[in-house]
C-alpha cells in the first residue's frame, strides 16, 4: 500500500542563500594563512592542494553559519574568523578520514587524498588537519578564561560524537536490519554534532542563557539531519558533475541512507526482495533498475514531505530566537533550501 504522503508535492525552484557567500572569501583567506603557519617541506603541498582547490571549493556551510549567528547577535564577525576556520578545518578532518575508511574515491570532483596519496600518508594528513583546529581553538586568547573552556570542551565532545557516528555508519554496512530511528541517530552524531555547534557556539561566546543556547542547538541539530538527510537524496538523485560523486557509491558500499531505508518500510514483500537482491548484487547493480523502482514508491517526495515538519519546527524557533530580524530571515531562507539544494 502506497504511503499517503506521496501527496505532498513542493514545486519551489530555489537559489542557494546569498549570505552562505558573503563570508566565504574571507574565510578562505584566513584558512590558507593558517594552514601555512603549520608550512612543513614533507606535507605541506599535497594538503594545501586538496584544501586550498580553488576550482572546487567547499561550500564552508558550517563556518558561515557560525559567523552569521554572530552578526545575528550583534556581535562584529571578524574578530571570530579564525574560530569559524577551526569548524572548518574539524570538518575537513572528518572528511579526510571517512573518505578513507567508505573508501570513496572522490571528493568535490577530483581524487579523494586517500586515493591520490595512500591510506598511510592520508591518516596523517587528517591527524594534521585536526592538530590545526586543536590549535586555534586552544590559542583563541580574545574571550574570558571560562567561556574559553567552555569552547575547547564543546570542540572535544563534537569530536567524540563524531567518531561514534562513523562508527555506527561502518557497523551499519554489515547489518541488513537498520532502523529509521537507529539511522537518525548516527547521522546525528555523524553530521550532526558539527552542523549543530555552528548554531550554537555563537551564543556560547555571548554567554547567552542556557534557554537560548539549547533553543540554537535543537535549530542546529535539526538542520544536521536535514543536511545529511539531503546529501542522502543527492547521492541517488543528484547531478555527479553537481554532486562530485557516484550514483552508485551509496549502493555499492552498502550505506544505510535514508531513502534506501524508508523505501525498505514502504516497499511490498515482493518489491522488498527485489530491492534486496539488486542492492547485494555486487556485480550487477544498475542503477535505473535501483531508481525505477524507488520511484515507483515516490520516496523522495515521501521524504520532502517528512522534512518538512522538520522545518516548521525549526522556523518555529527561529522565530522565538534572540537573533536580529536580518539573520532570522537568512535562517528562514536556508532552511527552505536545504531539501531543494543540487549540490
Amino acid at each position: 500500500m502506497l504511503d499517503s504522503r506521496i501527496n505532498y508535492i513542493n514545486n519551489k525552484t530555489l537559489t542557494e542563500p546569498k549570505f552562505l557567500n558573503s563570508y566565504k572569501s574571507e574565510i578562505n583567506h584566513i584558512f590558507s594563512d593558517l594552514l601555512s603557519k603549520h608550512k612543513s617541506e614533507s606535507y605541506y603541498n599535497p594538503l594545501a592542494e586538496y584544501l586550498l582547490n580553488e576550482k572546487n571549493s567547499p561550500k564552508r556551510i558550517r563556518s558561515a553559519l557560525f559567523l552569521e549567528i554572530i552578526s545575528g547577535l550583534g556581535k562584529s564577525y571578524s574578530n571570530y574568523i579564525k574560530l569559524a576556520c577551526s569548524l572548518e578545518y574539524l570538518h575537513e578532518f572528518s572528511l579526510i578520514h571517512d573518505d578513507i575508511q567508505d573508501k570513496d574515491e572522490i571528493r568535490r570532483g577530483n581524487l579523494s587524498l586517500w586515493k591520490k596519496f595512500g591510506t598511510e600518508k592520508s591518516i596523517l594528513f587528517g591527524n594534521i588537519t585536526k592538530i590545526i583546529s586543536d590549535n586555534i581553538a586552544t590559542n583563541y586568547n580574545d574571550i574570558n578564561s571560562k567561556v574559553k573552556k567552555e569552547i575547547i570542551k564543546c570542540f572535544n565532545l563534537v569530536c567524540i560524537n563524531m567518531i561514534e557516528g562513523q562508527y555506527l555508519d561502518i557497523k551499519f554496512e554489515k547489518n541488513k536490519n537498520i532502523k529509521l530511528n537507529e539511522y537518525l541517530y548516527m547521522i546525528s552524531r555523524k553530521t550532526g554534532a558539527l552542523m549543530s555547534m555552528s548554531f550554537y557556539l555563537p551564543l556560547i561566546l555571548n554567554e547567552s542563557s542556557k534557554e537560548e543556547i539549547n533553543r540554537l542547538k535543537n535549530i542546529g541539530d535539526q538542520f544536521g539531519l536535514l543536511f545529511q538527510i539531503s546529501d542522502d537524496m543527492l547521492g541517488i538523485w543528484g547531478d555527479p558533475k553537481s554532486t562530485g560523486k557516484s550514483n552508485l557509491s551509496d549502493f555499492e558500499n552498502n550505506k544505510k541512507t535514508y531513502p534506501l531505508l524508508l523505501a525498505n518500510e514502504q516497499f511490498s514483500k515482493k518489491d522488498k526482495k527485489i530491492f534486496k537482491e539488486l542492492i547485494y548484487d555486487k556485480k550487477n547493480v544498475k542503477y535505473f533498475d535501483l531508481l525505477n523502482l524507488l520511484d515507483a514508491y515516490n520516496i523522495k517526495n515521501i521524504i520532502k514531505y517528512d522534512c518538512s515538519k522538520y522545518i516548521s519546527n525549526s522556523k518555529n524557533l527561529i522565530s522565538k530566537s534572540n537573533l536580529n530580524n536580518q539573520t532570522k530571515n537568512n535562517l528562514n531562507e536556508l532552511f527552505d533550501y536545504v531539501i531543494e539544494r543540487v549540490k
